[in-house]
């Protein structure tokens, strides 16, 4: 329709508007928009929904921006924060965390050490690394350091344990202190029980199985241990004697009472037989009814109820001997 209709209609001269369009003079960035030919269209809507989206676009960029930094920098704590309890003087130092924080850093790792505890505790046997065990396990192929020495040797003849010879013979106090009440136990029963030897160094051992090769050749590696794989050493063993056996450290006394009361009441006082009669395969030697090891009350009890050698027993519920 003619621009002329069209004003015309709205009750405009062509002319006015032209004129009025003269006046007005050349169209700024702000003035509305005319489009040749037609009436005039206001465009500022137009131009804020562009503004607005500009506006909108920026922010949209700006937040971007900022969640970018800010995860980044949360990374860059959070690996310091991991790297903390490696380094406390670090961790105090550089940053300034809450004090709730560093108490919970210092749970977790108390938590983990009694974590690891607990799973030290239900270790299999032979997970030990220390001798003082009194069932860690020695035998022909489970040695004892040529430098270990129990700490806690005391005289025998100062818990009233009548003892062979002018040496002073030594246990471990514990070792000690239940042979006594064995030794009296067993007099009070008219039995006498001398011990004939106890700890023994691992100088002491060498020379004693020198002596033994020395006089039986060969067959002394069933009858004495070499230096290194004795239980005396340990601290925890003794070997008995008394009058019926003429005093001596050998088969007879086997045939004594004392020896009988041995087998019935040893292991009420935590002593085993080291090396019982039939069991010498399991053991590497030769049957010793005189030789007796202390390994505790509760141990020795269970030992008592199974049909193992001492040696087996300690194999499956013992330590291994890493010292």
């Amino acid at each position: 329709m003619p621009l002329k209709s069209i004003v015309a209609i709205g009750g405009v001269r062509y002319k006015d508007l032209m004129k009025s369009r003269t006046l007005l003079g050349p169209r700024s960035e702000t003035s509305p928009r005319r489009v040749p030919g037609d009436c005039a269209i206001d465009t500022t809507p137009l131009r804020r929904a562009r503004k607005h989206r500009r506006y909108r676009t920026r922010l949209g960029t700006f937040a971007l921006v900022f969640i970018f930094g800010a995860g980044w920098s949360l990374l860059g704590l959070g690996e310091k924060g991991i790297a903390a309890p490696i380094e406390p003087s670090t961790f105090a130092i550089e940053w300034s965390w809450p004090s709730n924080f560093v108490t919970k850093v210092s749970s977790t790792r108390e938590d983990e050490a009694s974590k690891g505890q607990k799973e030290q505790a239900r270790k299999p046997p032979g997970s030990a690394t220390t001798c003082d065990d009194v069932r860690v396990l020695v035998d022909r192929t489970h040695s004892l350091s040529p430098d270990y020495v129990p700490k806690d040797l005391v005289p025998l003849q100062d818990y009233g344990v009548p003892t062979l010879g002018s040496d002073v013979l030594r246990l471990r106090r514990a070792a000690a202190e239940n042979l006594a009440h064995l030794v009296e136990d067993s007099e009070a029963d008219g039995e006498e029980l001398v011990v004939a030897s106890a700890y023994r160094s691992y100088e002491e051992q060498q020379l004693s199985h020198e002596r033994l090769m020395s006089i039986f050749g060969a067959d002394a590696e069933g009858m004495s241990a070499a230096p290194g794989h004795s239980q005396h050493q340990l601290g925890t063993a003794v070997d008995f004697t008394n009058a019926p056996a003429g005093y001596q450290v050998w088969m007879p006394f086997a045939q004594t009472s004392a020896y009988g009361w041995l087998e019935h009441h040893a292991w009420e006082y935590g002593f085993v037989l080291a090396y019982p009669k039939g069991k010498e395969e399991q053991t590497g030697y030769q049957w010793e009814p005189w030789h007796y090891r202390y390994v505790g009350v509760d141990d020795a009890k269970r030992l008592e109820k199974k049909d193992l050698s001492l040696q087996v027993f300690l194999e499956r519920e013992g330590t291994m001997s890493h010292c």
